[in-house]
Formats: structure tokens, C-alpha cells, sequence
């Protein structure tokens, strides 16, 4: 959103030069993007989130300056004088589908077409907008300003006077403004006459009721359109204009009658035209009054930072809020211009912003009855620590997965009601497959052939109380084992695997556990596989990869696998005892003695006892 300061000084004045302005607004959440020279003046590119839909123009960035720096905001003039018959004598306003517009208002408008004043031309070529002529540049002025867009239709070339708001029928044609033909179907919203649509409601007008040089009278409409519904028809088109990027977000409900009186005050200011006597106002859905509350206590608890009431006051009133004041808890109207309010939490983030989040201290806060890490928790990273400490790499895969490449032999699979894409279509039954044998492949692709990883994750599936999920650790061993300086370079087989599986029952201390050579997933080599047991019952497997599958993968080697329930190793982890490593090395002594009978056969023992406690000695023994 560019906001040119000639523009924004209109309504607030602010103390400080250009940059600085943009970096204050910055901590309140109006991010600066850029700051461009136009001459004599200076134009703020900021960056404003989706939600803020109320500060994507130049009034509602004024606002914020207001509250920043305390200083009044003047409202636009939107006086205006009233010329000629009653509006309602030559326009009639119907509303066919109040789900999609609950408010449309409409003005009639006696114009002079012609070039706009130059100081509209650059204030709409500062913001980025290309002038056309004065009624249309109008439109587009007061959209970038208020932040409400509107529509001129030519009276004249409007069947019967009347516009029906409605939804697309069947065979519904349109050319729009960009001069391209549409066929309407489904759910898209039209502003029409008695003989087909005139407009893409709340996205962009029809060619046959543009406004040309030869207009004299006009209907201008500023409605508030449904912004889901806004949002389905533009993607369903393939169009994003300004309207649409403002509609859809949720303009404001109450902005149409400004909307409109600030054009038909700018008209008369520029010569250009009056407006006649009367506004049409049709509202078959009155909006509800939101109301929420905001206690200091809790704002000066949620910020970590004492809160003064007066300030939060000023802040909230600043930003439009109606503060009724009450003894705990105060009772605030939300304006109608900030959908994105609507609970207690976004009230203390509004005070919160502009309080200065920079300028809360820095503090711990108090902790009452902290636990730690539970023991699962604990469990599970001597897991980690045990596979990292076997030479393992951990790596972390999308849960949700292809159905196809998970295989025929794994489990029936949950399927997602409305997936990603196709490659993500359903939740993983397995940490294998197809997850780590994924991961294989990859590094397969880039020329890492030897691989040691493991995976600790959730899998999901069917129980018998209905889908249900479960936390497993993986394995998976390729390609050359790191070779040891006295043995052969050799690849990972099924003992690798089995023996890491092993080093986890022994390191966790789980009792007796076991490999019976029937019942291995489908995936697996039939005689390299083992179902892995503990306590006598089944808890994973662990085996080779089937030759079928490894060729499928595009694999050359031979690949171990494993996958054991996480829950049964951290069920009861046990305490892991330690003996320091000895301070001196060992030392072995190989003696020859030669002894004779008697006598001389006891001194030799005597001093072999004493030189074996003299070797004890020397080696640390």
C-alpha cells in the first residue's frame, strides 16, 4: 500500500520527517517497505497484512499515525449539494440474493465528463493507479483513500432503470471492462438489469454499462459484498482486481453511504457534476452490534508490562473502539471497520502495539510446579541418542504420503478428505514405507550410495475404536559400512539392522525379546526378515528389502530395514550404569620360569608373588 504524505497530512499532522514516520509504524505493525521521492513530496510503500484490510488506504494509515503520536484525526468532508429530481425517480435497486450483499446503497449523479484536476492525476499515479477521466478517477480515488471501492454505471444504458443484485444464471454472458467475454456459472454474484448481467459483483464492471464522454447521468453503487462469497467467484474466474483484493478480506459494512458522499463531494469540488436528492439504501440483513470486553488486570498480565488505564483508553478510542468503562471489566464496542477484532486477546494486542511491544522489558517469568521432561519424554531421546550413537542419521518425512508408492502390502492407509496434491493423499501407515526408502532414493540420485538413517514419527491407521495413530522409530542401513581399521570393507546386511535393534532393547532395558522368521510385512525379502517380539509380543520387524521392491525404487543394493513400536521402549526406561574409564592403560606380561623341588622352588614363588604386585602397581591395576 503506497500512502503519499501530501495525501495522508490531510487528516493528521504528524511530528517527524518521512523516515522516521516509517519505522514507527513499522513496531506497530504497518511494516515500511520503501520510501520513494516525488518532488516536493514522499511516498510510504507499507506493507499491510491480509487481516488489516481497514489500513489498505490512506485514511485508515492515518488513523494509526493518529494514535501514535496523539494527535487529531479529521474526518474527509463528505458535504455535498443536491441538485434535481429525487434519485429514486429514475433508479430502482432490488436485492435477489441478500446472502451475497447485505447492504447496497446507490446515488444518482448529474456529471460533465472531462480530465481530472492534476492533483488527483499524481495522488492516483503516486498510489499506483493510471487516470482515466474524472467520474471513474473519482471512484478509484475514494477507494485508495476510504478504502471502499465503488462502481459507475451510465444511467442511461441501464435497462428500465433498475439494478438487481443476484447470482448467476445458467447462460449468463458478460463482457467486463478488461474486454474479455465471460460465461457465468455456479456461484458468482452479479449486479444486473432487466435484461442480463451488468456486473461482476464486489470484482469488476460490464462493458455494456460503461461510462464514455457522451454519459450524463450516472449510477454509482458502493455495496458490501459477502467476502467468501467474493473470494470463490474471483478464484473461480481468474480475476484479482483491487475491489476484489479489498472484499474479500472484509471491507467495511457501514463505509457505502461515505463511499458514495465522499464522490459527490468531490465531484462538486472539482466542477464536475451534483448529486441529486435521496439515498438508496437497501439492507435486508441490519448488522449486529459486536461487543467484547478488556480488563487492564489481564492486559498488564498477558503483556508481562503494567498497563495505565488512561492510555489504554485513549488507544482503544483512538482506533475507533466505544469504551464504556465498568469496574473490572470494560465494555467494548468493536467498530465496524475491524473484522479482524473480535475477542478479548486482539483487544490487548491493539494496546499492546501501540504501547510499544520494544519497549517491554526483557523478564522470566516465575515458573509454579514445572515438571521437566515426562518420562516418555526422556525415554524417547536415549532412543536418539543411542541411534546417533550407532553411527545413525536422523531425518525427518511428510506424514502425509502417495498412495500408490506405499505400497500393496502396507496397511489399509487413512485418506484425506482434501489433500494437498495427489503425492499427498493419504497418512502414512508406515516410517519406511514410504518414507525412508524415499529418502534413500533421493541420496541415491545425487551420488550418495552409503546410508544410516532412522526416523522417529507417527504412523496412522484403523483400530478398533475407530482411526487412531501410534509413535514408532525406523531404521535404514545401505550400502558400505563404515569399515574398521582391521576388518574388510563390506556392505549392511540383515544382522546390521538386527543388531541395532538389539542395542535398543539393551540400552532402554526391556526384557526378553525376540526374532521369529514369520509374519514380516509383504515389502520385505522372505528369507531375510524376522518379526521382532518383546515379552512375547509382536512389536516390529526387521529384515531386507524385497528384491521386487528394491527394483521398483530404482535401488542396487541391498537395503535392512527396521520398525519397532516407540511406545514399548519407553514404556519403563531404565536407569543405564556406568564405570569410568580406566586413568592408565592395561598392561599384559607373558614369564617363562623354570623352577627346581624344595627350597629353591618356594624363593622363585616368593619373588614371582612380589614382581606380579610390582606389575599390578605399574599398570594401575
Amino acid at each position: 500500500m503506497k500512502v503519499p504524505l501530501s495525501w495522508l497530512r490531510e487528516f493528521v499532522d504528524f511530528p517527524t520527517e518521512p523516515r522516521q514516520l516509517g519505522e514507527d509504524l513499522t513496531f506497530v505493525g504497518l511494516a515500511l517497505e520503501g520510501l520513494e521521492g516525488r518532488g516536493d513530496d514522499a511516498v510510504l510503500d507499507l506493507d499491510i497484512t491480509t487481516n488489516r484490510v481497514d489500513c489498505m488506504n490512506v485514511y485508515g494509515v492515518a488513523r494509526e499515525v493518529s494514535v501514535l503520536y496523539g494527535v487529531p484525526l479529521r474526518p474527509p468532508d463528505l458535504s455535498f449539494p443536491e441538485a434535481g429530481p429525487p434519485a429514486a425517480d429514475s433508479l430502482e435497486v432490488t436485492i435477489e440474493a441478500p446472502d451475497l450483499c447485505p447492504r447496497f446503497c446507490a446515488r444518482v449523479l448529474d456529471v460533465r465528463f472531462g480530465p481530472s484536476p492534476a492533483w488527483i492525476r499524481d495522488r492516483l499515479e503516486a498510489v499506483g493507479v493510471r487516470p482515466i477521466h474524472n467520474v471513474v478517477d473519482l471512484t478509484n480515488y475514494v477507494m485508495m483513500e476510504m478504502g471502499h471501492p465503488s462502481h459507475a454505471f451510465d444511467l442511461a444504458r441501464v435497462p428500465d432503470g433498475k439494478l438487481i443484485v443476484r447470482w448467476a444464471r445458467e447462460g449468463d454472458r458478460l463482457t467486463t471492462l478488461d474486454g474479455v467475454g465471460r460465461i457465468l456459472t455456479g456461484r458468482v454474484g452479479v449486479v444486473a438489469g432487466t435484461e442480463g448481467a451488468l456486473a461482476l459483483a464486489g470484482i469488476m464492471g460490464g462493458a455494456s454499462s460503461e461510462v464514455s464522454d457522451e454519459t450524463r447521468t450516472v449510477a454509482l453503487e458502493a455495496a458490501w459484498w459477502d467476502p467468501l462469497s467474493i473470494r470463490r467467484a474471483s478464484k473461480a474466474l481468474g480475476m484479482h482486481t483491487e475491489a476484489s483484493h479489498r472484499f474479500e478480506r472484509g471491507a467495511d459494512p457501514e463505509a457505502p453511504p461515505d463511499a458514495t458522499a465522499r464522490i459527490a463531494h468531490l465531484l462538486a469540488k472539482i466542477g464536475a457534476g451534483k448529486a441529486r436528492p435521496g439515498l438508496i439504501d437497501r439492507r435486508p440483513v441490519p448488522r449486529a452490534r459486536r461487543t467484547s470486553v478488556f480488563r487492564p488486570a489481564r492486559a498488564a498480565a498477558v503483556l508481562g508490562t503494567p498497563v495505565a488505564e488512561d492510555r489504554a483508553r485513549r488507544i482503544l478510542t483512538g482506533l475507533g473502539f466505544t469504551v464504556k468503562e465498568q469496574p473490572a471489566a470494560w465494555e467494548v464496542e468493536i467498530p465496524s471497520w475491524r473484522s479482524d477484532v473480535g475477542r478479548e486477546a486482539d483487544l490487548v494486542e491493539e494496546v499492546g502495539r501501540h504501547l510499544g511491544v520494544d519497549r517491554i522489558q526483557s523478564t522470566v517469568p516465575a515458573a509454579h510446579g514445572a515438571e521437566g521432561l515426562r518420562p516418555v519424554q526422556v525415554a524417547t531421546r536415549e532412543v536418539r541418542e543411542a541411534l546417533v550413537g550407532a553411527g545413525l542419521t536422523e531425518v525427518i518425512n511428510y506424514a502425509f504420503v502417495s498412495d500408490a508408492e506405499a505400497g500393496p502390502h502396507a496397511p489399509p492407509r487413512l485418506r484425506l478428505a482434501n489433500p494437498l496434491s495427489e503425492e499427498q493423499g493419504v497418512l502414512r501407515s508406515s516410517l519406511v514405507m514410504p518414507g525412508l526408502v524415499s529418502t534413500l532414493r533421493t541420496n541415491l540420485r545425487q551420488g550418495r550410495r552409503d546410508l544410516r538413517v532412522f526416523e522417529v514419527g507417527r504412523v496412522f491407521g484403523n483400530t478398533p475404536e475407530g482411526p487412531g495413530e501410534e509413535s514408532r522409530v525406523a531404521v535404514l542401513m545401505a550400502g558400505a559400512m563404515s569399515p574398521h581399521w582391521r576388518s574388510e570393507r563390506r556392505a549392511a546386511d540383515f544382522y546390521d539392522a538386527k543388531g541395532v535393534v538389539e542395542l535398543l532393547g539393551r540400552r532402554l532395558g526391556v526384557g526378553s525379546f525376540s526374532f521369529e522368521p514369520d509374519g514380516a510385512p509383504g515389502f520385505l525379502h522372505p528369507g531375510k526378515a524376522a518379526i521382532v517380539s518383546f515379552g512375547g509380543q509382536p512389536r516390529g520387524y526387521v529384515g531386507s528389502l524385497h528384491p521386487d521392491v528394491a527394483e521398483a525404487w530404482e535401488l542396487r543394493d541391498e537395503v535392512v530395514v527396521a520398525e519397532l513400536e516407540l511406545g514399548v521402549l519407553t514404556a519403563s526406561p531404565a536407569a543405564v550404569r556406568v564405570r569410568p574409564i580406566p586413568r592408565a592403560p592395561a598392561v599384559a606380561r607373558d614369564l617363562s620360569v623354570s623352577a627346581r623341588q624344595g627350597r629353591r622352588r618356594r624363593a622363585v614363588e616368593g619373588g614371582l608373588r612380589r614382581r606380579s604386585l610390582r606389575g599390578r602397581a605399574d599398570s594401575g591395576g
